[in-house]
């Protein structure tokens, strides 16, 4: 005859308490969420944290597992973080600085699996760990401090390439100008934006395809210049396309177009490395 196997006390005693847990976390850092997923929405930096979060959740569900084949140690160490993040927390509330917001609730799901798991656990839960870092926004301060050199590495190099192809080109800082027309070369324009978000896209695609730790190195290095260079591309095309066939797509449904079949050509540049690393990794075994 079957039976049902219900869960003795203690697997219900730990159940409640880690939903109780998991609801406290929740409900004290309810401003830290708010602050997060608005800054996600407003923002295009940040628009694919909201497919990247159910990801780690994947990861973190994956792995589990393994979290539990070692007996934890230095466990002690989660616990200070958890009390010097919860510092964090209430410091940066009262001061109202987002950045340490965010910062101070990573820090303490950081400490709670060093205490509940150990120390080995952070290797394990390392991909999905750096994600969930990576899903932090930059302060606006160091985000413009980022942008506006790229603005102008991007604008050079693109006046340059727009002179050797024989067309008149004055540049003064990020806006170029021709015959015809001036283009300013804006933030979106800059490559970081792409940079971010191919940065999380070979973190993600090095977890589920590669299997080397060099090979998931270099295909992270790789997309930052592939984020770059594909913006340059964007430049050039933009002010190539007005001066031979007066299309402009500086602005506007063809400018938007213009910067999704560039992102396209982005993505699909990565997975070529990938697929040339993942071959390597197979002639190396």
């Amino acid at each position: 005859m079957l039976m049902l196997q219900l869960p003795n006390i203690k697997d219900k005693r730990l159940i409640f308490l880690s939903f109780g847990a998991l609801i406290l976390f929740c409900l004290a850092y309810y401003p830290a969420f708010s602050i997060l997923f608005s800054k996600w929405a407003d923002s295009e930096e940040y628009s694919h944290a909201f497919l990247t979060l159910p990801i780690i959740l994947y990861m973190a569900y994956q792995l589990k597992d393994r979290m539990m084949t070692s007996t934890p140690t230095l466990t002690s160490l989660g616990l200070i973080i958890l009390f010097v993040s919860s510092s964090l927390y209430f410091f940066s509330l009262l001061t109202e600085v987002h950045t340490a917001i965010a910062l101070s609730m990573y820090l303490t799901v950081l400490g709670a699996v060093i205490f509940l798991f150990g120390i080995h656990s952070l290797r394990v839960l390392f991909t999905p760990l750096l994600l969930l870092f990576m899903l932090i926004p930059f302060p606006d301060q160091f985000y413009i401090q980022l942008t506006f050199p790229l603005q102008l590495k991007v604008s050079q190099m693109s006046a340059a390439v727009v002179n050797w192809v024989g067309i008149p080109v004055f540049r003064t800082g990020n806006v170029l100008t021709i015959p015809e027309k001036s283009f300013e070369v804006i933030e979106a324009c800059s490559g970081l934006r792409s940079v971010i978000t191919l940065l999380t896209l070979s973190v993600i695609m090095g977890y589920f395809m590669l299997k080397r730790g060099w090979s998931k190195i270099l295909l992270i290095a790789i997309s930052i210049p592939v984020a770059i260079f594909v913006n340059l591309i964007r430049v050039i095309a933009i002010v190539l396309m007005f001066h031979f066939f007066r299309i402009d797509l500086y602005e506007g449904t063809l400018h938007t177009a213009t910067g999704l079949f560039i992102f396209l050509i982005a993505l699909a540049t990565l997975f070529l490395f990938e697929r040339i690393l993942e071959r390597w990794e197979c002639e190396k075994k």
